[in-house]
């Protein structure tokens, strides 16, 4: 494979547009299948995106016929666990041209269509490209990647590779795209310590919920009632979304009422802090933050927060 194939494939792995002078302009009107009308971002659905853990809607990135790069689709992440996923449409371009005469790691069966997988010169194992030809002239490309995780690289892409199957010639109907509802919905993380118990916790006995949180989470704080070195505490509730890999190894792992929490003192170097992290589904996650000035403290009400918050959840 070229040099310019392994830039292409990394870039498109890297942001939201592929190679070419030409940035990235709005989608256009998705259609009832995009190999008749060239249109990559109608491969795949608002819904069958959002299920993948991405935006409903891809950006469109035009080709660039003279540097063999089709025109694409990127679809940016939502869950910051989840690598974004860019889908290539070629009507005019033979696959063995576009990959310059490399021969395939392995072909897979999914969605009824077979995929081969092709290794990036630039970006190796950590990109992956999955081609399945439509013609000799035709082909369509799903790419994901991941730089931390090398083996994890094809996770999204092969998620993904049925979805756009359904809409290609042969292949399989489209899986289910709906999971069960997250057990955070509708919770309100102020609800999860009553008066009585942040009286016990040494902090004042109403939170009050975040108005300047993101779409992604709600949050709920309670300021320490006479301790003037504790921080404020603060449960943050994450419905549809994982919690972040973390790159330290949590301190301790702590068991409450069936849940796991992994304890985190002084998380990126802030000294004073201490956060807990949640995992309640593979999509949603809850976080529960405080501190103290004195580092013997600083994970004082966090842990005593963690039994208390974890018989209010759900049950696991």
């Amino acid at each position: 494979m070229g040099t310019v194939l392994g830039t292409v494939l990394l870039l498109a792995s890297c942001t939201s547009t592929v190679t070419g002078s030409a940035g990235t302009v709005a989608a256009p009107p998705p259609s009832t299948s995009g190999v008749e009308s060239g249109e990559p971002c109608a491969l795949l659905s608002p819904a069958e995106a959002e299920y993948l853990g991405l935006a409903k809607e891809g950006e469109f990135t035009p080709g660039e016929p003279s540097q063999l790069s089709p025109p694409s689709c990127t679809w940016m992440p939502v869950d910051p666990d989840v690598d974004s996923l860019t889908i290539g449409l070629a009507t005019d371009l033979p696959l063995v041209d576009y990959v310059d005469g490399v021969q395939p790691e392995e072909t897979v069966e999914m969605g009824g269509l077979n995929w081969s997988r092709y290794l990036d010169p630039v970006g190796g194992e950590s990109v992956c490209l999955l081609a399945t030809e439509l013609s000799e002239t035709s082909f369509v490309t799903v790419v994901s990647s991941d730089f931390t995780t090398a083996e994890q690289a094809c996770e999204v892409a092969k998620a993904a590779a049925p979805y756009v199957a359904a809409r290609l010639p042969g292949g399989d109907p489209a899986p289910e795209a709906t999971r069960p509802p997250s057990p955070l919905v509708d919770l309100d993380p102020c609800t999860l310590l009553t008066p009585e118990q942040t009286e016990r916790l040494g902090l004042k006995p109403n939170g009050e919920p975040s108005d300047g949180g993101d779409e992604e989470s709600v949050d709920c704080s309670w300021d320490p009632a006479v301790d003037p070195g504790a921080s404020s505490l603060i449960i943050t509730l994450y419905p549809s979304q994982g919690t972040l890999d973390s790159t330290d190894e949590p301190a301790e792992i702590i068991e409450a009422s069936g849940w796991k929490w992994r304890l985190y003192p002084q998380p990126s170097g802030i000294k004073t802090a201490c956060v807990a992290e949640l995992d309640v589904t593979e999509h949603s996650s809850a976080t529960i933050f405080g501190g103290h000035d004195e580092r013997a403290k600083v994970c004082d009400t966090v842990m005593a927060a963690i039994p208390i918050v974890s018989a209010a959840l759900p049950p696991a």
